[in-house]
This record gives C-alpha cells, sequence and structure tokens, in this order.
C-alpha cells in the first residue's frame, strides 16, 4: 500500500479539525440554551418590573399624594401637604422598584459552559498531538526512515 501523499494527509488533518469544531460549537450551544433560557426570563421580568413600576407610580403618585395630603392637611399648609404626600409616594415606590431589581438580577446571572470548556481543551490537546506527530512523521521521511504509529490518547 502506498503512503499517502502530503497534500491528502492536511486535507485529512483541516477535515478533522472542522468537524471537532463544530462538534465544540454544538456542545456549546446545547450547554449554554438552557442559561440563556433563564436569562431572557430574567430581562423579561426586568421589563415586566420597569412597566409595572411607572404604572403603579402614576396611580400612587395621583393617589396616594392626594390621600396623604389629606391627613398632612391639618398639620402643615396645604403646599406642604401635597408636597409631603408625593414625597413619602416617591419612597415608597423606589422600595418597590429596588426590590423588583434584586429579584430580576438573581435570575440574569449565567455561569460559564464548563463542559464545554473542559472538551476544547482536550480537543486542542489531541490536535497538539497529531501536529507533533505529523512532525515528527516528516522528519522521519526526510532523513528516511519509516513512519512511526501515533499515539492514541484516552
Amino acid at each position: 500500500m502506498a503512503e499517502p501523499q502530503i497534500g491528502e494527509v492536511v486535507k485529512d488533518i483541516t477535515a478533522d479539525v472542522q468537524t471537532i469544531i463544530k462538534g465544540e460549537i454544538e456542545l456549546a450551544k446545547a450547554e449554554m440554551m438552557p442559561q440563556v433560557k433563564r436569562a431572557g426570563i430574567g430581562a423579561g421580568m426586568f421589563g415586566a418590573a420597569g412597566y409595572f413600576a411607572i404604572q403603579a407610580a402614576t396611580l400612587l403618585f395621583i393617589c396616594g399624594g392626594l390621600a396623604l395630603s389629606a391627613l398632612y392637611q391639618g398639620v402643615v399648609p396645604i403646599i406642604w401637604a401635597f408636597t409631603l404626600g408625593f414625597l413619602t409616594m416617591a419612597v415608597i415606590l423606589l422600595v418597590v422598584a429596588g426590590i423588583l431589581v434584586l429579584i430580576g438580577k438573581n435570575k440574569v446571572k449565567v455561569s460559564a459552559p464548563e463542559r464545554t470548556i473542559a472538551e476544547a481543551n482536550r480537543s486542542i490537546e489531541a490536535v497538539t498531538g497529531a501536529v507533533d506527530q505529523g512532525n515528527a512523521n516528516v522528519r522521519a521521511i526526510v532523513a528516511g526512515a519509516p513512519r512511526t504509529t501515533p499515539e492514541v490518547r484516552p
């Protein structure tokens, strides 16, 4: 059986590397998809929190400001009663918005794709070993020695 030509070997190595890279990309997609979905839900929670905060602020400022101003009228003049009523509503809304932000922040946390990184490192080691073996074979062929068989790594 004839020795394969260097062009064929390089072509085979290129095809193998492309296959490995495609596999790594698919593994990363599969591993990251649940986390991305969870992050999307968290982002949706942020959007919903913002929408409800705006609606609640509008209604609470109007209703609460007027209601609290009625309570403050007995203590301070009318203009100060309205001011205190609206300030009280602002503080309440800021506390609610802060709680919603903390809940949304916990939903958006995404961890690194550990399995994909480990698999990519193993693939890099395998390709590096194959390149080293190929270089050794080329040197051996140039020197006139027979080719060595590649070492199989688990």
